[in-house]
């Protein structure tokens, strides 16, 4: 899976997968595929950049998302072949997306969307990266110690801080309303801040069910895994 990933600026045609998941740059989101119309998108974005668009989409809202919601650009690192054209597939996000106009010219959606980035930032976020950092990895000692069962957590953190502001969000157990809001902020230093408050309570939270743990063990009882934050 070490291929080179492609760059996407500007304004773009692609596909669009609408899913009430909020995917963000640089994290893997794995798809069974088995509807028709995405098997045919599948098809045809392995036979071309292997890219598409996974826009949230709300559960009773209506189709297509509306114009201007944010989503992300996923390619498609590994594509591997079931029975009945079904497939699964494993994608990295790439870039986030304004949606521009929809088309729904093919058994599938596609949509203009047009890329953007965060601010080019110009201050120290030096502290506030290595707050979430530290309070990041104390919620993941506790939680480890707390269950033997294997977890998502990386063990080596980015050291790039948005980078390190999209994977944390990730893995932040929140609603996917709440991740997008995250997601569509453009000011890297607002995003740390944000997951600063919402790290700090969360890691006492886990420090504390992880002494209550410790004395649990010593009765024979262990609590569940845990493979992502409570906020």
């Amino acid at each position: 899976m070490n291929q080179p990933l492609p760059i996407l600026e500007g304004t773009k045609r692609i596909p669009i997968f609408p899913l009430p998941v909020a995917l963000f740059p640089g994290m893997m989101l794995p798809l069974h595929i088995f509807e028709e119309r995405y098997k045919a998108m599948v098809r045809d974005c392995l036979a071309g950049e292997k890219i598409f668009g996974v826009t949230f989409i709300r559960g009773r809202e209506g189709f297509p998302p509306p114009v201007g919601r944010v989503g992300c650009a996923a390619f498609i690192l590994v594509m591997v072949p079931l029975e009945e054209g079904r497939m699964n597939i494993l994608t990295t996000g790439l870039t986030r997306y304004h949606a521009l106009e929809y088309f729904e010219e093919k058994p599938y959606l596609e949509a203009m969307v047009t890329f953007f980035d965060d601010q080019p930032v110009y201050e120290d976020l030096t502290e506030v990266t290595e707050s979430v950092r530290a309070t990041f990895k104390r919620a993941v000692k506790a939680i480890r110690a707390m269950s033997r069962e294997e977890d998502n957590f990386p063990d080596e953190l980015p050291e790039d801080p948005r980078a390190l502001s999209f994977l944390v969000a990730s893995l932040l157990q929140m609603s996917e309303e709440q991740k997008m809001a995250l997601m569509e902020l453009t000011d890297t230093k607002e995003r740390l801040e944000r997951l600063r408050r919402l790290l700090l309570p969360a890691a006492e939270k886990y420090e504390l069910r992880a002494t209550i743990s410790e004395v649990a063990k010593k009765n024979g009882h262990s609590p569940r895994g845990i493979s992502r934050f409570d906020a």
